[in-house]
């Protein structure tokens, strides 16, 4: 039994020892990893460090800042080849991929991670024959190897919201909630919020834009409460869809 345990600890030593971070982590705040626990019933969606690693805790100085704003501006001229992913979805929906298509020859890929994966690492040697460790990519770094394998120049990666706005007469402010097939009332508000991030498939620079909110009165005067139809929601995304993409190619495409 002795034996048995000595081993098993000569093991775990071994693969924990294997699994040493990369000296870039060390800049890193520690994140605790949820992947696991996410349902298998519930739709992932990309987060922010799906897109961007973990930038958004690094300890960022104002050198950093400054070296940022003097670099290339981020650009995905009129027809180049881009990848669209919709977040939760296993591909972008028609519509948006129709308004894309007006000013970009486009791919599609899931934007559903996996997260089933267990955390591991790969041994390989360099070029001076040493071994060395290298961590799993981000799903980004995953889809710029997909894109430079299919000689696409840009990612474009979106997210959209449907909302309802109530009237509160206490405020006098439209209050906004994510919308579930609920009942509204006839003085009800629809908008799509919709947030984009764009990532260049050669050099990794990315940039984000969340274009100017579109709000529609799309219910017609009832009395009392009524459901809002399929085709009204078609028709505001729709109208959406065409005017942030429009927004989105004036921004990026010089």
């Amino acid at each position: 039994m002795n034996a048995r345990l000595t081993i098993f600890i000569c093991l775990l030593t071994f693969l924990l020892n294997g699994c040493a971070r990369s000296p870039i982590d060390a800049k890193k705040k520690s994140v605790d990893r949820v992947e696991s626990s996410i349902s298998k019933n519930t739709v992932s969606q990309l987060t922010d460090k799906d897109i961007f690693g973990n930038e958004t805790t690094l300890a960022i100085s104002e050198e950093d800042i400054q070296a940022a704003l003097g670099g290339e501006k981020f650009s995905a001229p009129l027809n180049s080849t881009i990848i669209l992913v919709q977040s939760g979805s296993r591909a972008p929906e028609m519509v948006m991929q129709q308004e894309m298509s007006k000013y970009y020859r486009i791919s599609t890929f899931s934007g559903i991670p996996d997260r089933q994966k267990a955390i591991s690492c790969n041994k390989a040697k360099n070029e001076e024959g040493e071994i060395a460790s290298s961590e799993n990519m981000n799903y980004m770094q995953a889809l710029r190897y997909i894109a430079a394998k299919g000689q696409q120049q840009t990612i474009i990666v979106y997210w959209d919201t449907l909302q309802a706005g109530r009237y509160d007469t206490t405020t006098k402010t439209i209050i906004w909630s994510d919308y579930r097939n609920e009942k509204l009332s006839d003085s009800a508000s629809l908008r799509y919020l919709v947030r984009f991030a764009l990532v260049d498939v050669a050099t990794g620079e990315w940039a984000t834009w969340s274009p100017i909110n579109y709000e529609y009165n799309t219910l017609q005067p009832l009395a009392g409460k009524t459901s809002v139809t399929e085709q009204q929601i078609a028709l505001l995304k729709q109208k959406t869809f065409a005017a942030v993409v429009k927004d989105l190619v004036n921004r990026y495409q010089y």
